[in-house]
């Protein structure tokens, strides 16, 4: 039987991969959890409670939080930091527009939200809520004569908004109104002639609660 020279045997244990102990891939596991669970906890300990507020209205929204105003515009998302371990209430309404004669149009609409200082928390100004759902028109007037909005007219919610859109004007916010399904926008110009846009409730379907609607000269009818 031939005998392996000394310098094969030396370069076959310098080619062999030493083997690696199994239990250092699961200590490692580990280790990384822990880290990431200390992260978390370092996170939720130190880190300042906060309000995130969103305004997902198409008109700026005033927040009153510790007797301070701000006003958060549409779209926006704005963090108020609050007092660790105390209780805070912000208040929130939404700026309404005014009519040429200085009359506030539509609903108003408000909330609030309880903080209660240990913790983040997330709060939006939108159009649908708990207990009713509204929606803002967005008129355009393409006739020849100024028209007047009735919202849901006919209705115990009927609301003039007491403006006028003068012909031209594209996409003019008259206000947030209540929103049924069967809700109306009626435009009255001089004559006396009316259009009216029905069941309006389906057709609202963006988050702001935005409809837009065209009134044509043609539509004015005696």
């Amino acid at each position: 039987m031939v005998q392996p020279s000394s310098s094969e045997l030396t370069e076959g244990l310098s080619s062999a991969t030493p083997p690696r102990p199994r239990h250092l891939g699961l200590l490692f596991s580990l280790l990384l959890l822990a880290v990431a669970v200390a992260a978390v906890l370092g996170y939720s300990l130190f880190a300042r409670p906060m309000l995130v507020f969103t305004n997902r209205l198409v008109a700026p929204v005033r927040v009153i939080l510790n007797g301070n105003v701000h006003t958060v515009t549409p779209g926006a998302t704005v963090r108020f930091p609050l007092p660790r371990g105390q209780t805070t209430v912000a208040e929130w309404e939404m700026v309404r527009p005014l009519s040429a004669d200085g009359s506030l149009m539509g609903v108003p609409l408000r909330g609030s939200v309880v903080a209660d200082g240990k913790r983040r928390v997330r709060h939006a100004a939108e159009s649908r809520g708990l207990d009713a759902d509204y929606f803002a028109p967005l008129i355009t007037n393409t006739s020849a004569a100024p028209i007047r909005m009735i919202v849901n007219a006919g209705s115990p919610d009927a609301q003039d908004c007491r403006c006028a859109v003068r012909p031209g004007a594209r996409r003019v916010f008259i206000g947030y109104y209540p929103l049924y399904r069967n809700s109306t926008v009626q435009a009255r110009a001089a004559g006396p002639r009316t259009a009216t846009f029905r069941d309006l409730g389906p057709q609202v379907q963006v988050p702001d609660g935005t409809i837009g609607l065209s009134f044509r000269e043609q539509d004015l009818r005696p």
